[in-house]
């Protein structure tokens, strides 16, 4: 059966806990709609925005299961089923494929980074447990664990994967991967800062973080790319995302860095969506400056009064 090629504008999804740090499942469904009415193509749940690496693997088939069944077909569903282990990402995928999973994505095994032997097996063994598409994320900021563009192709056009996201955000690793695979390999830009530009150098899709706060804005800009629409989805871009970046990237008044991820679960929260707490140790709460400033944006949006 021939697999159907991933594209699109997807995003990664916060994870909502409880002020106990159990899991909020209802907030699980508050973010999946809020996110498919707003046009967004897909979401990945229990990625690197969804605290992958705070929750256990039982707890990660769990919010899979639950964002799956949260979508009910509207949108797509991608599935993190990363973990160090051969073995745990092998038992999530296949039950992500279970759950009614349109895909899944394996970010490699972190810190100590595997070989290129290493790494071909790992996908090969994954693959040989499930039928529906593989989307390796490629994050070597956080994993370690950094592939060469002749690698990633091999792991393609072997057969082990059919999709990347790539975090290192270099357009001209999308035109050489586009060249050593062909039109069948779905390449995903897996930054927030230039789609646009992205779009017009191979990527068939976007997987953008701050499109949970701003799934509307990033995904008519996304589409108006697609579209080869290139002066517009420029001129989008500065008006409808380019206002907002500052925040998610200037650090804090104290000089540390910026708290992205808490950024958008309070500005969720500010625009009614139930998107809870981060578990420790990340704080939950904003630090002061910052929140004042996540508030002027909100109001800029006309998301806030």
């Amino acid at each position: 059966m021939k697999k159907e090629k991933l594209n699109g504008i997807y995003i990664p999804m916060v994870t909502p806990f409880n002020a106990d740090e159990s899991i909020n499942f209802n907030g699980i469904k508050e973010c999946t709609d809020f996110l498919a009415d707003n046009g967004v193509t897909g979401v990945i749940p229990a990625g690197s925005t969804g605290e992958m690496i705070a929750l256990t693997p039982e707890e990660q088939m769990a919010v899979n299961e639950a964002t799956v069944k949260a979508a009910d077909g509207r949108i797509k569903v991608v599935c993190s089923t990363g973990a160090y282990r051969t073995k745990d990402v092998v038992e999530m995928s296949i039950a992500a494929q279970a759950a009614g999973a349109d895909g899944v994505m394996a970010v490699t095994p972190w810190y100590m980074a595997p070989n290129e032997n290493e790494l071909l097996k790992h996908y090969e063994t994954i693959r040989k447990a499930i039928d529906i598409p593989i989307m390796v994320y490629h994050n070597p900021y956080y994993s370690t664990c950094l592939m060469t563009d002749e690698f990633m192709a091999k792991l393609y056009n072997e057969g082990f994967i059919d999709a990347v996201k790539e975090r290192q955000a270099d357009v001209y690793r999308q035109q050489d991967l586009r060249y050593l695979t062909d039109d069948g390999f779905a390449i995903f830009y897996g930054y927030d800062v230039c789609p646009v530009e992205s779009c017009a150098c191979w990527a068939d899709g976007w997987v953008c973080g701050t499109g949970n706060l701003f799934p509307k804005e990033n995904s008519e800009v996304f589409h108006l790319a697609k579209e080869r629409k290139m002066e517009e989805a420029m001129k989008a871009h500065f008006e409808k995302i380019r206002p907002y970046l500052p925040l998610f990237t200037k650090p804090t008044k104290d000089g540390l860095p910026t708290p992205w991820l808490q950024i958008i679960k309070e500005g969720l929260k500010l625009r009614g969506v139930d998107a809870g707490y981060c578990r420790k140790p990340v704080i939950s709460e904003l630090p002061t400056d910052v929140m004042d400033s996540l508030k002027a944006v909100l109001k800029e949006y006309g998301y806030l009064n």
